[in-house]
């Protein structure tokens, strides 16, 4: 029997003595972060169950109730919406307009779904079409009048999955970008780059990914070849861009020539390559997993500029610890 996928959900649209067409899931800290229902579909949820959404890190539901679930989210973004407007045009109601975290949030959901979506199914091209949205609706946000990065970074999970981590990168990338002074264009094709660059791990042994502690050799050796895959995915998904391509191919180059998938070494490396290593690194020494804890943003950058120095672009490292101060 194959196992459960699980999607994550936004955790938002809860109400108790609601309930839903589709079974909910929590994740149970005393038996090691093992994922376990926490609803049955059609059951009434109570305050008990309300107080536990709050207080997790991330609610799940089934793959298989992925329709039931979208159709259902998609409703209550708009009786959201609408009952918005309505208080907006009530005299004696104050204004709430909806604020850019309460956006980014409800941004932030739907890129995992389409994420998960296309780590699945990486050779679909609609996935793929999916993915370019996202990264389009946060190449918007970042250049919004309101833009701030904290709150945007703010909404990155931190509990370590594999489409989680991509849109977690991506954000990290394009907040970076446009610290640089990127321009739109520069950013979509940073921001791509950043949120399909593991792409190519949808063909590695699972059982590999999923490792807790170190690699065997060999093991290692077909972790290596993921950059290459993913590069050849997007090409067959009628990615042409090379500044996109290279940024997904050569994001384990390292400055002194010590990466892969060729040894790449100093300016060789493409520009969206290094940012997405920094990115990709910061995001992994930030996220919580089952044999590690997460570091603080402080810890993460002190390591990386000390003990990394000589793998990443150190001037590009530079501006990402401005940008966090």
């Amino acid at each position: 029997m194959s196992a459960k996928k699980y999607i994550l959900v936004d955790k938002t649209i809860f109400a108790p003595d609601c309930s839903y067409d589709f079974s909910i899931y929590g994740i149970n800290k005393s038996e090691g972060k093992k994922v376990q229902e926490l609803k049955q579909r059609g059951v009434i949820l109570d305050e008990d169950d309300l107080l536990f959404i709050e207080n997790s890190s991330a609610i799940y539901i089934d793959e298989v109730d992925k329709e039931s679930y979208k159709k259902f989210y998609e409703s209550f973004l708009y009786r959201s919406a609408r009952d918005l407007n309505k208080r907006k045009d009530t005299a004696e109601s104050p204004k709430e307009p909806v604020t850019f975290t309460q956006k980014v949030e409800v941004m932030y959901q739907n890129a995992s779904v389409a994420l998960n979506d296309l780590f699945q199914n990486p050779e679909t091209l609609n996935n793929y079409k999916e993915s370019k949205k996202v990264v389009n609706d946060l190449v918007n946000s970042v250049l919004d009048d309101d833009f701030a990065i904290k709150s945007l970074m703010c909404i990155a999970t931190h509990d370590y999955y594999t489409h989680t981590h991509s849109i977690n990168v991506s954000i990290y990338a394009l907040s970076l970008g446009t610290f640089l002074g990127m321009s739109k264009k520069e950013l979509e094709e940073l921001g791509e780059a950043a949120l399909i660059h593991d792409l190519g791990k949808s063909k590695v042994d699972p059982e590999i990914i999923n490792k807790k502690g170190f690699l065997t050799d060999d093991e290692f050796k077909e972790i290596k070849k993921h950059p290459t895959y993913g590069h050849s995915l997007a090409v067959k998904l009628g990615v042409k861009n090379k500044n996109i391509l290279d940024g997904i191919k050569y994001h384990h180059e390292k400055m002194d020539g010590s990466g892969y998938p060729l040894g790449l070494s100093g300016d060789k490396i493409p520009l969206n390559a290094k940012i997405v290593a920094i990115c990709d690194i910061f995001d992994a020494l930030t996220s919580q997993r089952s044999y590690k804890k997460a570091l603080t943003s402080f810890e993460a950058l002190k390591l990386m500029k000390t003990e990394m120095n000589k793998h990443l672009d150190v001037r590009l490292l530079n501006k990402m610890i401005l940008m966090f101060r």
